[in-house]
């Protein structure tokens, strides 16, 4: 099957399952009378991290070479291009819908997300220079700090009150539909999410071999392109229904989560020695966070000004190419 047909079916699946999963997400936070931030940053958050936290889980069982590059890129690498592109994608599908075109939030959200992300992942960089045993006490209270963040984010928020649309697999049926039916499609649209990131990872590993890209900047770049798909289009389709806390809790709590407990298994399962590439995108991770952070402090953002949290990715790409994959190595 050629490499194109291979993209193709990946991004077929990514965008179905995209859509489910967002269905489903909004049912699951309705029935567990949850505020929508939370619904996004937890229920949506965990659901799509699935892929990322999969890559270092499976990359370390497989002892292979490359393992332990592999492993710490996507660690790195998942929340770089989560805040960066992922904030930029937003911005311009704010910009692209009809009427406002400001993403506008509780001011509470991205205070919460965003100021448990930067401590915990500016703790996971410090652990660059840490022997082991502290890494190991860093990993446990960066799962205490995840804990605590998600009861924070369960006591915050008032439940959402209108009803979502009718959900896909019984659109026929009115009313509030069964809880197992909003179990059955979130598994479908996750599997589908998964599935199709799968074919997308597989197809951009053969774009790298035939250029012959460095392992870690096709862990650090690559990887996490497709992986960080699934909240991508999330956030994208519940931007335009306008849904603006479902969209940024996507990405932030699953930055969150990916800081929190992606790191963990970096501290704790591999040698957590990124290299000079490694450090400059952990450095420009926290400098996006604190951008976004910056101008979300009072609640909303002209989605032009999102889009500023793509440069760092961008810049970033461009240096590797220009180094042949060897920035500060």
């Amino acid at each position: 099957m050629s490499t194109a047909l291979v993209f193709a079916g990946s991004v077929a699946l990514l965008v179905v399952g995209a859509e489910l999963f967002t269905n489903a997400v909004e049912w699951a936070g309705y029935r567990m009378r949850l505020g929508a931030g939370a619904t996004g940053s937890l229920l949506a958050a965990l659901g799509t991290s699935l892929p990322e936290f999969a890559v270092p889980v499976v990359a370390l069982s497989t002892h292979a070479p490359a393992a332990d590059s592999v492993a710490i890129g996507a660690v790195l690498g998942a929340p770089f291009l989560l805040l960066t592109l992922g904030s930029c994608i937003t911005g311009v599908a704010v910009l692209t819908r009809r009427g406002n075109r400001t993403l506008v939030l509780e001011p509470a959200q991205p205070r919460r997300d965003l100021g448990v992300f930067i401590p915990a992942f500016s703790a996971a960089l410090v652990c660059i220079v840490l022997p082991f045993p502290a890494r190991v006490v860093a990993g446990a209270l960066l799962l205490l700090a995840y804990a605590g963040y998600v009861l924070a984010t369960l006591r915050g928020g008032t439940p959402v009150e209108e009803m979502p649309e009718p959900l896909h697999i019984v659109r026929w049926r009115a009313g509030q539909p069964h809880a197992l039916l909003i179990t059955l499609q979130l598994a479908v649209a996750v599997g589908m999410l998964v599935a199709g990131s799968q074919l997308f990872v597989d197809a951009l590993h053969s774009t790298a071999d035939a250029l012959r890209a460095p392992e870690l900047v096709l862990a650090l770049v690559i990887v996490p392109l497709a992986t960080e798909l699934p909240e991508t289009l999330n956030s994208v389709l519940w931007v335009r229904t306008r849904d603006d806390m479902l969209a940024f809790g996507n990405v932030a709590g699953s930055a969150t989560f990916q800081s929190c407990i992606l790191a963990f298994i970096g501290l704790v399962f591999t040698s957590w020695k990124p290299g000079g590439s490694g450090v400059v995108s952990g450095v420009l991770t926290l400098l996006t966070a604190g951008f976004l952070l910056a101008v979300l402090a009072r609640g909303r953002a002209h989605g032009g000004v999102l889009l500023l949290a793509g440069l760092p990715w961008a810049g970033f790409v461009v240096a590797q190419l220009v180094s042949g994959g060897h920035l500060a190595s």
